[in-house]
């Protein structure tokens, strides 16, 4: 058989059982038809085949990024950039910019703000100043916490007398509300906030051409606010507003437990779609964010020994939210960042599979960010994959130092995760942290901050092993390893190419290698334009 594209005398980074280097690799239709020596290339070569040097260039599997949040990039991308400031007079400034281009009564929104970095949270009292004629949310960096300003509590029906949501917080100072809304309290009141479906799908457009440009070429969504979201991901999906293939986690920041509840009535079950759009777990939130600090962890904060984060649902609550979809056939998975929510959920997954045994589950647990000794050995025993973000390590890394103390030390514990033979694939989080996979991989080799600060450096692993959790694991993790997530005869061509050899790359450059092109179903989706690429 002839090809349609040939790529050869490059570093083809197979990622099959073997991790095998070839020189070559031929394309028919949207299928890989070979992988081979450059020698062996030119028998599947004819006057029509399309032939591209790759000049030493390593050539992988397209990227999966197990954990992301397209809507929420997206959309992020409408409002107001908080995170690359100066200081707090600085998002003054540039969300009063944006209010005088913003009709009075409309929302102004910004996100990415960080209160390690400008010294204290926004106040409602900093976004009156910006204006008390238009509503006003700052979502922070981790999502799971924002600030609002009076009009906004005005226009919600929020006062100090309201009381706090199960698993949230209003900030309160001498008994007034501050405007900062933690997890529920932020995950409900963003309701009143969201976006029109007419900016979401616009915001999904963005999402994915970002995306193809770091190499990604199936997504593992991981959820926006609302019931709304799989439809509106579905929608842009099959009008090719998004052109990765998606796997969508069934759940919502705002009241998972009822989301899944929905699903469940509507007789549909993990795996339901096709090779573009699958569903995929029934999916809860345990506790809070790792740089917040609001995970719910073990022992108490080392930064705040009186705070130990917060909790969503109690054990009976989760048990009840997710063994039932186990019963029925679901993959179910859970934000679980702290320890006593990674421990909540394998006990969960334990009673499940003590009444259901379900040889090939594939539960998962999204971030797993602290995973001590002995929830690594029931994570193992259980056969639960774990979703870590290593990225944070790069982003945050200083901030869990004060947090969580010696704890860092086997945060996202990925060296352990390959040691005990756990299978673990990669998600950026985006936009919580950059989607760059590239980053993600720089920071589960050398586990640097971008202070330069090592955390937890004896869990680094392999460049080989940090590839292999951004493809083939991130496959494995969807059921699809039959079909993609290596570079082996037969499975989809879903490709990357790199704009150098990143096995011959020092570890401490990693991060910089960029994409020169993508191919998504054997078709050429984002492309640099160097000279030598096409």
């Amino acid at each position: 058989m002839l090809a349609d594209t040939i790529f050869f005398n490059g570093e083809v980074i197979t990622v099959n059982e073997s991790f095998s280097i070839k020189e070559a690799v031929a394309i028919k239709g949207n299928r890989i038809l070979a992988t081979c020596s450059n020698e062996e290339a030119t028998l599947y070569q004819d006057d029509h085949t399309q032939i591209i040097d790759l000049q030493g260039r390593s050539l992988l599997p397209g990227f999966i990024d197990a954990h992301a949040h397209l809507e929420l990039f997206g959309t992020n991308q409408l409002g107001v950039n908080c995170k690359d400031v100066s200081g707090i007079n600085d998002i003054i400034k540039k969300l009063t910019t944006r209010a005088l281009d913003t009709s009075k009564g409309e929302w102004i929104r910004g996100w990415g703000y960080n209160q390690n970095s400008l010294g204290r949270h926004l106040t409602k009292w900093d976004l009156d100043q910006v204006s008390t004629e238009h509503p006003i949310i700052v979502v922070r960096t981790c999502g799971h916490l924002s600030c609002v300003n009076s009009k906004a509590l005005e226009m919600a029906g929020i006062t100090k007398d309201t009381p706090d949501p199960s698993g949230g917080k209003y900030g309160r100072e001498k008994g007034e509300l501050t405007g900062v809304l933690l997890e529920s309290a932020h995950m409900n009141f963003f309701l009143e906030a969201m976006y029109s479906e007419e900016q979401i799908q616009t915001g999904l457009a963005i999402a994915s051409e970002h995306f193809l440009k770091n190499g990604i070429t199936s997504v593992h969504d991981a959820g926006g606010y609302g019931p709304s979201h799989i439809r509106s991901l579905q929608k842009a999906v099959s009008s090719k507003v998004i052109k990765q293939r998606v796997y969508a986690l069934y759940g919502s920041l705002h009241e998972s437990g009822k989301m899944v509840e929905k699903g469940l009535a509507s007789g549909i079950v993990t795996g339901l779609g096709d090779e573009w759009f699958k569903i995929g777990p029934a999916k809860v939130f345990i506790d809070g964010s790792s740089s917040g600090p609001t995970a719910k962890t073990r022992e108490p904060y080392t930064s705040n020994p009186d705070d130990s984060g917060i909790l969503y649902l109690q054990q009976d609550e989760l048990d009840q939210s997710l063994i039932e979809p186990h019963q029925l056939g679901w993959q179910i998975t859970a934000h679980a960042i702290g320890d006593q929510a990674v421990e909540m959920m394998l006990e969960t997954i334990e009673k499940g599979l003590r009444n259901t045994s379900l040889i090939n589950h594939r539960h998962r647990i999204e971030h797993a960010a602290l995973t001590p000794t002995d929830l690594l050995e029931k994570m193992r025993h259980l056969k639960v994959t774990p979703i870590p973000n290593p990225a944070f390590l790069y982003e945050f890394g200083d901030g869990y130092v004060q947090d969580y103390g010696h704890r860092t030390e086997s945060m996202f514990p990925l060296k352990d995760f390959v040691q005990n033979e756990i299978p673990f694939a990669i998600g950026s989080d985006s936009p919580i942290t950059d989607v760059n996979p590239l980053l993600g991989i720089y920071a589960a080799v050398t586990r640097q901050s971008k202070s330069g600060k090592l955390i937890g450096n004896k869990q680094g692993i392999s460049i080989q092993d940090a590839i292999k959790a951004y493809t083939w694991s991130g496959a494995y993790a969807s059921f699809e390893e039959s079909e993609k997530g290596s570079i082996e005869s037969g499975k989809l061509a879903d490709l990357v190419i790199l704009n150098e050899s990143i096995l011959a790359c020092k570890s401490e450059r990693l991060k910089d290698i960029r994409v020169d092109l993508t191919m998504i179903n054997g078709e050429f989706v984002f492309s640099k334009q160097k000279e030598g690429v096409l």
